[in-house]
């Protein structure tokens, strides 16, 4: 599941960057009916947001099991050296 998350994130990230992209080449030609455009972007950066949070809160010690601080290179909770 980690790694379908991961992608879809990025997708997202793509989604976006091309969504914008459309916005900004439609408002330079004078067309300023963008709406689809906007909500395409922002349901992307919703879901990317939304996988970011998966991702940290699916973190875990492979030890204890409990969700482990992002920046340490020991456990909190059993004391146990955590490896990337």
């Amino acid at each position: 599941m980690r790694k379908a998350a991961k992608w879809l994130a990025e997708i997202s990230v793509f989604v976006f960057i091309i969504a914008w992209g459309v916005m900004g080449v439609k408002l330079f030609d004078g067309d300023y009916f963008v709406t689809a455009e906007a909500y395409v972007g922002m349901i992307s950066i919703i879901i990317f947001f939304v996988c970011l949070f998966y991702l940290k809160m699916s973190d875990r010690c492979p030890h204890c099991g409990k969700t482990k601080i992002p920046f340490g290179k020991y456990c909190p909770y059993c004391g146990k050296e955590i490896r990337e």
